[in-house]
């Protein structure tokens, strides 16, 4: 009877651990479905398009650095010609998906505030962010179903767009991009002095310990200046950048406070 009691448990205990293992096993590969879908950095860089999944809550845009540059005219000024002004150029989210702007365009010797607005398909603005200085997150936002231009209230050039499917969002992942020097520069000060420690190699440590997931990175070189000392525009210290894709499942809030910090802590100034 003992004997039989023991058989019974032992295989009521192998039983539950097989469902517990099952449960672990597909939860661990949901996650990884979802990472999976979230575009890498080659190609958001590649097509300057990102696509997100129905995983995704919160999407935040980055203003690259010198995005009040314009192109056609200072190529040499800015970090990349691929997702020059916004990170991504164009950006496709689920409906509920919200979106939140955030300045990384260091001051050098001028402040350059952004104040982004996003117009429907009749030139309306539905949303703008408010001026933003360097470094400043604008709050989250949710738009309806539909298209929209994503324009700068004072820099004609940058430009953008923002399609919002009909697919509901159903996650809390917080997805975003992020410019880096690839290497560390030798010059880390900016004009006060103050010493600015970013590069890739320090992000991908910073990032994991603030709590996010670096899932993707571009290496990519782009222009020298004929006339700059040590060949690359000052603010941009090099022509080796990384362009990284992240996520958290840290709430919105606590995830921006970090990020405003991190993108301080960049070379860009």
């Amino acid at each position: 009877m003992i004997s039989s009691q023991i058989s019974i448990f032992v295989g009521l205990s192998c039983l539950i651990s097989a469902l517990v293992f099952m449960n672990i096993s597909n939860n661990s590969l949901g996650s990884e479905q979802e990472i999976s879908e979230i575009p890498d950095a080659k190609s958001v860089y590649d097509t300057e398009t990102m696509q997100l999944p129905n995983s995704v809550g919160y999407y935040v845009v980055l203003i690259a650095n010198e995005a009040h540059e314009d192109w056609s005219e200072e190529k040499h000024k800015l970090l990349t010609d691929h997702n020059p002004y916004f990170v991504p150029t164009h950006l496709v989210l689920p409906k509920g998906t919200a979106i939140i702007f955030l300045n990384a365009d260091a001051p050098w010797n001028t402040p350059h505030p952004h104040t982004i607005n996003l117009e429907d398909t009749s030139g309306k603005v539905v949303y703008s962010t408010g001026s933003m200085e360097y470094s400043d997150a604008s709050d989250s936002k949710i738009l309806p179903p539909g298209n929209y231009s994503v324009t700068d209230s004072k820099y004609d050039w940058m430009k953008g767009s923002i399609t919002v499917t009909e697919e509901n969002s159903i996650g809390n992942q917080t997805v975003g991009g992020f410019y880096s020097p690839t290497h560390e520069v030798s010059n880390k000060l900016d004009n006060d002095g103050m010493e600015h420690p970013g590069w890739l190699g320090y992000y991908e440590t910073e990032f994991s310990k603030k709590g996010f997931n670096i899932l993707s990175k571009h290496e990519f070189n782009y222009n020298t200046c004929s006339y700059c000392e040590g060949k690359f525009w000052p603010d941009n210290k090099t022509g080796e950048h990384t362009l990284f894709i992240f996520s958290t499942y840290q709430s919105p809030m606590d995830a921006i406070v970090k990020l405003q910090k991190l993108v301080k802590d960049n070379a860009y100034i």
